[in-house]
């Protein structure tokens, strides 16, 4: 057989579609790695333990944290439908501050939707602080235990180089006498304000004294600037009382808490300074005092003025007497009244007191001015006898009298209602009529005659004198006692009775609303006690020498006037006015002070 020869210049059929095959497939196997590995990187990426799964955790910028200092919290969520629920933090913290953002980034070609709330905290207690788990969409953060440490704790470095410090003028004092007490707050210039408000401390009246000063003080090598407040407490009960910590809410200069490049270095941060808690005494009312109205204060000063000269004083002629009681180191709620005296001959009307506080530096200033209407019936020389008040000098610890001396007035008869006649003669002879003759009688009358005539004339003249004194007197009498009704009027209410007042007294105190319920009471108080004079609440104890009702009363009028005032218990100040008269119950025949309704 023979073969058959090849022919070298033609390429075999099929040559041509191999090489292109072998050309080709290595394209295509890195084009189909490359689409395996994106495959797969983007199941891992949407089947992974952490990516597109719901994310939620919390966490402080630092665990140890100085009293007073703030602390920042951060909450982070991702993937979540809602927003933690966070208000159990105001259990344990104050709020100073709080923001939220929103965001969304792309990881491994998936959208991420993320959150992040910034809190600034301020711990409202010392030692551990727990800052609770937040929950959302069904996912739990951890809790978070922070230490507050009190300021000076060794390791423990302040944020902030401010601080607050309590001192007191003295350690104890009697109760309702005044204690002074100052508020120093110390900075290294980074204060930019600040603003304590009236400190509410239990069972103490709180009064705010001016001059409030500066000054710079060395501690520790560090200079500092001290800026003071100061307060006058009254203590309404005895025995050891406590100052709680106070809390003060200022802000300091800090250029990187926020702000634009030109506003930078006026950003300021808020903050809130804390003080130590204080305790002093309160000593219960002097076993040695024997007055009537327990009063504890460093001074007192007893003053009068008339309206007129006493000494030359007519019968009926009103004149005005003015007492002034002041006083050093007690509010004017505490002063008690000086009531008039009895005195033959003479007729006086209180009117309503006046009455004044000043804040001073060194404590309060308070003055009751009385003013006494005062009117003599009857000539002659009268003597209203001394006045005499005891107090309790704090100072020297001994009970001292503050004595108004006895007043006496020269009293004359009026000479409008005195009849100057005398029908004799300077010789005690009966004195001559004068009788005009007319050329037209026909007669001269006899001697019988004139005298008959001459003593008719004089007992008519005598009449008509007697008649226009009587007159002048009733009138007078009819003034005066139109000016007390107009008087009584003025403190009693018009068109009431007592019990409609004292229904309106008990309606006043289930209301709960104080102001309206210190109005009833006054009203009841000025219509039980007609031509009285009722200020306040405390005159109303007093007049029923109720030492725990006038303490009780005392307290609730400082929750009026307090800046901060706290809710008053109408129900109970009505249920101690109830028992305060309970007590001093007497027959119906003999002003029963409590209506029976």
């Amino acid at each position: 057989m023979s073969e058959i020869p090849r022919n070298p210049g033609r390429r075999p059929e099929g040559r041509s579609d191999g090489c292109i095959a072998r050309a080709i497939k290595p394209v295509v196997s890195t084009l189909l790695a490359l689409l395996l590995a994106l495959t797969g990187g983007i199941l891992y990426a949407q089947s992974g333990p952490s990516a597109g799964q719901p994310l939620l955790e919390a966490s402080v910028e630092r665990r140890t944290v100085i009293d007073g200092e703030s602390v920042l919290l951060y909450i982070k969520g991702e993937h979540l439908t809602q927003l933690p629920d966070v208000s159990a933090l105001s259990k344990q913290f104050d709020v100073l501050d709080s923001r939220r953002s929103n965001s969304q980034v792309v990881e491994g070609g998936v959208v991420k939707s993320q959150f992040l709330m910034r809190f600034e905290l301020l711990p409202k207690n010392l030692g551990q602080t727990v800052i609770p788990a937040f929950t959302a969409d069904g996912i739990s953060t951890a809790p978070v235990t922070i230490e507050v440490v009190e300021r000076g704790t060794p390791g423990a470095v302040p944020r902030d180089k401010v601080f607050a410090e309590v001192t007191l003028d003295k350690d104890s004092v009697y109760v309702q006498a005044q204690l002074v007490m100052s508020l120093h707050i110390l900075d290294d210039g980074s204060l930019a304000s600040v603003d304590p408000p009236l400190p509410v401390i239990p069972d103490v009246q709180v009064e705010r004294l001016p001059g409030g000063d500066q000054r710079l003080e060395t501690r520790n090598g560090e200079e500092y600037r001290v800026h003071t407040w100061r307060y006058a407490l009254f203590p309404q009960k005895h025995g050891r009382i406590e100052i709680p910590r106070l809390k003060i809410p200022g802000s300091v200069r800090d250029p990187g808490y926020g702000g634009g490049l030109i506003m930078r270095s006026m950003a300021t941060r808020r903050i809130q300074i804390r003080t130590g808690a204080v305790e002093f005494e309160a000593r219960p009312r002097a076993a040695a005092s024997t007055a009537t109205w327990w009063l504890p204060v460093e001074g007192v000063e007893l003053q009068h003025q008339w309206s007129a000269d006493i000494a030359s004083v007519t019968v009926g002629e009103p004149l005005t007497l003015s007492l002034a009681l002041t006083t050093r180191g007690a509010t004017s709620n505490q002063l008690p009244e000086i009531r008039p005296p009895s005195i033959d001959g003479l007729r006086i009307y209180p009117d309503v007191p006046d009455l004044q506080s000043q804040p001073e530096e060194t404590g309060l200033l308070s003055r009751r001015q009385e003013k006494w209407s005062v009117i003599p019936q009857r000539a002659g020389e009268i003597v209203m006898p001394p006045v005499t008040l005891k107090w309790w000098d704090t100072k020297a610890d001994v009970e001292r009298e503050a004595v108004l001396p006895a007043q006496t007035l020269m009293v004359a008869e009026d000479p409008n209602s005195i009849v100057q006649n005398n029908p004799e003669g300077s010789d005690g002879a009966a004195a001559e009529p004068v009788a005009a003759v007319s050329q037209a009688d026909p007669a001269p009358a006899d001697d019988n005659q004139l005298l008959s005539a001459g003593n008719g004339s004089l007992w008519r003249t005598i009449a008509i004198f007697a008649i226009v004194g009587w007159l002048m007197t009733a009138v007078s009498w009819a003034l005066l006692a139109w000016r007390r009704r107009r008087v009584q009027a003025r403190r009693a209410p018009k068109n009431s009775t007592l019990e409609t007042q004292w229904r309106e007294l008990r309606q006043a105190s289930e209301n709960g609303d104080a102001s309206l319920f210190r109005q009833a009471l006054i009203s009841w108080a000025r219509r039980q006690w007609l031509g009285e004079p009722i200020a306040g609440p405390p005159d109303i104890a007093a007049r029923l020498d109720d030492p725990e009702l006038l303490s009780a009363f005392q307290q609730f009028e400082a929750s009026l006037y307090a800046d901060q005032s706290q809710a008053a218990d109408t129900r109970q100040l009505f249920r101690s006015l109830q028992e305060s008269l309970e007590r001093r119950r007497q027959p119906r025949d003999q002003h029963d002070l409590l209506p029976s309704l």
